[in-house]
């Protein structure tokens, strides 16, 4: 393979023709979004598309959303190193069928909601509404930083390095920040119907001109990622046969000895990643806000999840058949300077491959890809914000009723979400200048993104279908397990494999808020009517699980003085209410006493 000189161009880079495509599907998609500016005269225009979106669009727009470039880009190099074990993973998106459609979608359409969060509060109290309200905006400003990274790396890597990444970076924020900040929802559901159409365009025309590339077709291509060893679904670990004891099975098995995804791995991490994003996320949930009625809902998540496997399907083909073409064609060792890393070779084939048009055609497809994530995740982060934190905390509003607004209060709220809909254009532009430090993209999504998918999907959990969850168990047991998958995912000298991560943070998480729940009650038994007693017990368990925690993580001295303080400042948040018996009113929005609703009779 050659080795390339830094400061040699790799590549000879993007024609015109391929620029001018990039730049017209830039450009039309500012225009779209535009269009639908004079159409927002309310918040509930903006958030939620006057609730009047058919099942189609809001069915694209949810597995556009979704499908960010993290996948586009991520999907086919993360088939040629761990093979198609993980398109198993696909498939547990219909496991999440009736969970989705028949416990979810029915609560979230009777409560005709603007937030998921807003149920937290009617279940437990403000304080659990906040906290995942602001645990989702954190989780969804880290995962729209990596969408936007990735395809910014991508340009890079098809031009040689000839294009800096910093201001690709910014180019592609800022055009995602203007079409959302203008149009608002609708203007995002349509512009993510056209930008799938883009992505799975694209896929398709590079799964075509691979296949003319590469002698043989599709048995060539299938012969060589058997003779890799990329076409098992039972794949080895090394050490968990010589592993002697129950402990040496179990880090073999879940952590980073082999950096090995196994089928059990692979479809377990998916079901609860899927379950996880099309429950509890606002992002995806706000999607099914916007429909009609109960039934499009419904019909637009079986649209996204075939829709959903085909994309996995066909990124999986492209994934192998580029190893079976760069071993036809070998790409260089380096790109100015930095080692060729398997994130750059779809852009690279692209860049090097593909004829005049349609270079920029599958470069448009990796920022359809970003876009639709981006403005999908910067639109719900204000839905966020506005309704949990600027309404609830500045009015006392639980929830917003237009109806009942005045107009001035109307268009203050309006002109604040677009204010704050381009601080988190900028929040997020900002934070993606520094993703690439972490690692190849996948593995990155994997650990970020998934440590808060378990932990999140668990405070719902707990509030349907348990009346024995609190307040303050939930509120730490779900703080505490995303704090553990983050130290075994960054800092442990043994990192837990990428695809344990929404795994583990949801076993974590589980037993954290339901042993705390009961620790609670065991704390109000000693206690009895004193609340004063209460506060010191509380505070006195909350020093020795933290001690515990830091002495088996070895957090350090400062890690368990900041423990110590954070629980503290969590037990007088919660204190007021902690020790006061079960409000009755919060008992009843659990799965049972509500059960009318999933039959349809609420």
């Amino acid at each position: 393979m050659d080795t390339m000189v830094a400061s040699t161009p790799l590549v000879p880079g993007l024609g015109t023709l391929d620029w001018l495509v990039l730049g017209l599907y830039l450009l039309g998609t500012v225009a779209l979004g535009a269009s639908f500016y004079k159409g927002q005269k309310t918040t509930k225009d903006f958030f939620l598309a006057g609730r009047s979106m058919s099942w189609l669009p809001v069915g694209l727009s949810v597995v556009a959303t979704l499908f960010s470039a993290i996948s586009y880009i991520g999907l086919p190099s993360a088939n040629q190193k761990y093979g198609i074990v993980l398109v198993a993973g696909s498939f547990a998106v219909f496991l999440c069928i009736p969970i989705v459609t028949r416990v979810f979608m029915p609560f979230y359409h009777h409560m005709q909601v603007y937030s998921a969060y807003e149920y937290l509060e009617k279940r437990f109290d403000v304080r659990v509404r906040c906290l995942a309200s602001g645990l989702f905006i954190l989780w969804r400003i880290v995962w729209m930083s990596t969408a936007v990274y990735a395809p910014s790396l991508a340009l890079w890597a098809a031009t040689g390095g000839s294009i800096p990444l910093i201001p690709t970076i910014i180019v592609l924020g800022v055009f995602a920040t203007v079409y959302t900040m203008l149009g608002g929802m609708k203007a995002v559901i349509w512009t993510d119907v056209i930008q799938f159409v883009v992505l799975f365009g694209g896929m398709v025309i590079a799964i075509v001109f691979i296949l003319m590339k590469v002698p043989g077709g599709v048995g060539a291509i299938w012969e060589t990622a058997t003779a890799a060893g990329k076409t098992n679904f039972v794949i080895d670990v090394p050490g968990l046969e010589a592993a002697q004891t129950v402990g040496e099975k179990f880090r073999a098995y879940f952590f980073v000895t082999s950096d090995r995804c196994t089928l059990v791995a692979v479809v377990v991490a998916s079901f609860i990643g899927h379950i996880g994003f099309y429950t509890v996320d606002q992002v995806t949930v706000q999607r099914y806000f916007t429909t009609r009625s109960l039934k499009d809902a419904r019909k637009s998540f079986w649209l996204n999840s075939f829709a959903n496997v085909s994309l996995h399907f066909g990124l999986a083909f492209v994934g192998l058949a580029l190893l079976a073409y760069f071993k036809l064609n070998p790409y260089p060792e380096a790109i100015q300077g930095q080692a060729f890393r398997p994130d750059w070779g779809y852009p690279y084939f692209a860049a090097t491959a593909l004829p005049a048009g349609v270079a920029g055609l599958i470069l448009a497809a990796l920022y359809a890809a970003t876009m639709s994530s981006v403005d999908s995740g910067i639109n719900s982060c204000t839905t966020a914000f506005m309704v949990d934190f600027w309404r609830r905390l500045k009015y006392g509003d639980v929830s917003i009723n237009v109806a009942a607004d005045s107009e001035e209060k109307s268009r203050d709220d309006l002109r604040m979400s677009r204010i704050l809909t381009v601080v988190l254009g900028v929040l997020v532009t900002c934070a993606a200048c520094f993703v690439g430090k972490l690692g190849s993209i996948i593995v990155i999504a994997g650990k970020l993104v998934n440590g808060f998918c378990g932990p999140m999907f668990v405070i719902f959990l707990m509030g349907m279908f348990t009346k024995r969850a609190k307040s303050l168990g939930v509120a730490i047991g779900a703080v505490l397990a995303m704090g553990i998958m983050w130290h075994y995912s960054f800092f442990a000298t043994t990192k837990l494999n990428f695809k344990w991560t929404s795994t583990m943070g949801f076993v974590v998480a589980f037993l954290s808020c339901y042993g705390l729940s009961l620790f609670q009650d065991f704390l109000r038994f000693l206690a009895g009517r004193d609340r004063r007693l209460y506060d010191v017990y509380a505070l006195a368990a909350v020093g020795v699980v933290m001690a515990t925690i830091i002495g088996v993580f070895g957090f350090g001295v400062f890690s368990l003085a900041g423990a110590l303080a954070g629980g503290t400042v969590v037990i007088l948040l919660f204190a007021e209410s902690a020790n006061m018996p079960d409000d009755p009113e919060k008992l009843k929005w659990t799965f049972l006493t509500q059960r009318k609703i999933w039959r349809g009779e609420g």
